[in-house]
């Protein structure tokens, strides 16, 4: 019996994925851990890979398209079976050969699936290029193409018999309509620049990507569900700049360079393991107070958010969540986060001081019951004595779970917070 590879639950709150990238093609032979597909979840772009061995005989999903849990895939021949005898078995069009962009010999006897798809809009940036000439194939009046080509055409008012279909039997794909929309917008941009350089842009419809579904999902449960508790205190950070000054001349050679991010991570990551009520997950029949201090540091990448997670940042030295932190950072930028890398966090840090923000209200990142909020570190007044000086001050707020915890806890672990960046050395003990 020929293998059928279904969807996988690649991340913890996955519900569909999308098809990025083919990795394999009809007619490869694969073995258990070979990679078949890059896919895009609500987390980031994962590869998923094989858990059995055989021959490709059909891909069932384009690129670009979504799949749903549990969704076949792609089929494949065992060891012995004939692949285009399954894939004939099948009673399908041949098979797609896992690339989009290959031009195939029109088949205008080919089945197509109706047009009528609800649509959704689709955004489009590249250079411009020659326009070819229409040659998508047709079957009974209707244009072949793939579902998702069919959504963004009519989210753009695009009439696919304009378009030069590069799919098997001419089918047009979703690469198809992106080229063509590519191409009329540099001549409209190009014809706009010409005629009118004031004028206003254009208003343009941008879909929801799994990522940004996920977001808004969670981000209106967390307002839904759990009463939140905002803390804010201000700390003085002038012997912390000291003491990162000096570490980083000592790291210069290593070519590493302390952040004040790296010493609020460690400092709260301390701070949790002597305060552990803030250090858990709520659930409608528990609290659980975690075992281990896993950190998960928010980084903003085009069209989202994601949390990778430092684990046991409670034991990390400086020069340890510094390098880590980087990592993570790298990692999700360029999509190539491990689900391990995005699961286990037991609090939240969102940094927004780079940007020159003083303060902020996180929402928590469920089931966790506390996030820290970090504004910049700046110059302002400050009393001394009784004296008014000149201090370097950051403002850092708590957003916690009121349901697992109370205003004075956390309070307390914000007085501890302080404490230790107010007198870094404190971390030592």
């Amino acid at each position: 019996m020929p293998i059928e590879v279904k969807m996988a639950k690649l991340s913890p709150t996955m519900e569909s994925g999308q098809l990025v990238k083919w990795l394999v093609k009809v007619g490869d032979t694969v073995k258990e851990g070979d990679m078949l597909a890059e896919v895009q979840t609500d987390k980031a772009v994962m590869p998923m890979e094989a858990f059995d061995e055989g021959t490709v005989a059909r891909l069932d999903v384009g690129e670009g398209e979504d799949i749903a849990l549990g969704q076949r895939m792609m089929v494949l021949a065992k060891k012995g079976e004939d692949p285009k005898s399954i894939a004939a078995s099948l009673n399908t069009a041949e098979p797609r050969n896992g690339s989009t962009s290959q031009e195939q010999p029109n088949a205008p006897n080919q089945s197509d699936a109706d047009r009528s798809h609800p649509t959704n809009g689709q955004s489009d940036h590249a250079e411009a290029a020659p326009t070819p000439e229409p040659v998508a194939a047709q079957s009974g009046g209707r244009i072949k193409s793939t579902p998702l080509a069919r959504k963004i055409a009519a989210s753009a008012q695009l009439d696919l018999a304009e378009v030069r279909g590069s799919g098997p039997g001419g089918r047009v794909v979703r690469s198809d309509v992106d080229a063509h929309l590519e191409r009329r917008k540099g001549t409209s941009t190009a014809s706009g620049r010409a005629s009118s350089p004031g004028a206003a842009r254009a208003s343009e419809r941008i879909p929801h990507s799994p990522m940004r579904k996920t977001i808004a999902k969670r981000m209106l449960q967390a307002k839904q569900t759990a009463p939140e508790i905002h803390v804010t205190v201000d700390i003085r950070i002038d012997k912390l700049a000291n003491v990162r000054e000096l570490l980083n001349a000592q790291l210069a050679s290593e070519k590493i360079k302390l952040s004040v991010g790296d010493f609020v991570t460690k400092a709260a990551a301390v701070a949790l393991r002597r305060h552990p009520g803030l250090n858990a997950s709520w659930s409608d029949d528990a609290i659980t107070q975690h075992g281990e201090v896993n950190v998960g540091i928010a980084v903003a990448i085009p069209g989202g958010l994601m949390v990778p997670v430092l684990q046991r940042a409670d034991t990390l030295g400086l020069r340890e969540i510094r390098q880590g932190t980087e990592s993570l950072a790298k990692a999700t930028r360029d999509g190539k986060l491990t689900p391990a890398q995005l699961t286990g966090g037991t609090f939240t840090i969102s940094n927004l001081g780079m940007y020159g923000v003083r303060s902020f209200d996180a929402i928590l990142n469920l089931p966790e019951v506390a996030i820290l909020a970090v504004g910049t570190a700046e110059k302002r007044p400050v009393v001394e004595g009784n004296a008014l000086v000149v201090g370097t001050v950051m403002t850092v707020t708590l957003t916690a779970d009121h349901r697992a915890v109370d205003g004075a806890s956390a309070a307390e672990f914000l007085r501890t917070l302080k404490g230790l960046l107010e007198e870094p050395a404190s971390m030592l003990l």
